[in-house]
């Protein structure tokens, strides 16, 4: 079958062409490391890449924001952690005021010393992040916690609100202890404050009967501290659980990313030179036939 110089002209630039988009191909793939270069040289590879980036982006926005929680709740540990040393301080001096042979004098120089510590914990629990928001008081990051009304009482100006983070797919933790729970009512501030007006001035008697209900509201308050502080440290423990586990999951997701769009080199390599020895071999016989001169006259 005879085949006109026309055609002959097309099919060779045809496999001209051909070579050197498979050889700049190959060359693209081996310099960027990607096997696909658009969706349709994979279809379904592309859409499977684009879920993992996915995956791998979530990934990446949780352990963001369990690094932030895992911050927020050790600086709050560490303002209750605080509170709970000025307590021991508290109840020393509060055990030496419920002796009742203690005299006005000795009594009102306790009462100094805890004019010190008790104003301490009243600061700790109105403590404020590096930005200048409240840890204490819930939702209401603006607003001071602990305040002082009108008639002189102490008063939860915060709510109720924890803020819960997500740290997976189908998991939050609090990032959070309302102040309401560490005082509820400001039940123990109050209490502290009347008693120190006692100790200031203390009635002929003594404060031996005030100092043993401070104590035992004192160890409530203790109490409800501590649980907070432990709670705090069972959410970063799980936090640490889930740290780990998700670096295990991003790193399988990555190596699977990379898996699926890496170019085999070897691969591609080897069709690289072929690419390159048609091309040069086509462009050979191409120049070759066209020089005879029977192209001429067909």
């Amino acid at each position: 079958m005879r085949v006109s110089s026309h055609q002959f002209h097309l099919n060779s630039i045809k496999n001209i062409q051909s070579n050197t988009e498979n050889f700049n191909e190959k060359s693209i793939q081996l310099a960027t490391n990607k096997r696909i270069l658009k969706p349709s040289d994979d279809p379904l590879g592309t859409v499977m890449i684009m879920n993992l980036g996915s995956e791998i982006k979530s990934l990446e926005q949780y352990k963001t924001n369990m690094d932030a929680v895992n911050f927020s709740l050790g600086q709050q540990e560490v303002q209750l952690s605080a509170i709970v040393n000025q307590i021991y301080s508290l109840q020393s001096l509060i055990t030496t005021a419920a002796d009742g042979s203690m005299g006005e004098s000795e009594i009102k120089a306790l009462g100094q010393e805890m004019s010190v510590a008790f104003p301490a914990i009243v600061d700790l629990l109105n403590a404020t992040d590096s930005d200048g928001k409240y840890y204490f008081s819930g939702s209401k990051t603006d607003e001071k916690p602990f305040q002082i009304d009108a008639t002189g009482n102490y008063v939860y100006a915060g709510d109720d609100i924890v803020r819960e983070v997500a740290v997976s797919d189908d998991s939050s933790v609090k990032n959070n202890i309302v102040g309401n729970d560490l005082d509820p009512g400001a039940g123990f501030l109050n209490a502290m404050q009347d008693y120190l007006v006692e100790v200031n001035n203390p009635p002929a008697g003594g404060v031996g009967n005030q100092s043993r209900v401070m104590i035992d509201k004192l160890a409530d308050f203790l109490g409800t501290i501590s649980s907070q502080v432990t709670t705090i440290g069972s959410t970063m423990a799980s936090l640490d659980s889930i740290t780990t586990s998700n670096q295990d999951i991003t790193t399988f997701t990555v190596n699977l990313q990379d898996d699926l769009s890496a170019v085999d080199y070897p691969e591609a390599f080897i069709s690289m030179n072929e690419s390159m020895a048609a091309y040069e071999s086509s462009m050979q016989v191409y120049s070759t036939v066209s020089k005879l001169s029977l192209f001429s006259y067909i």
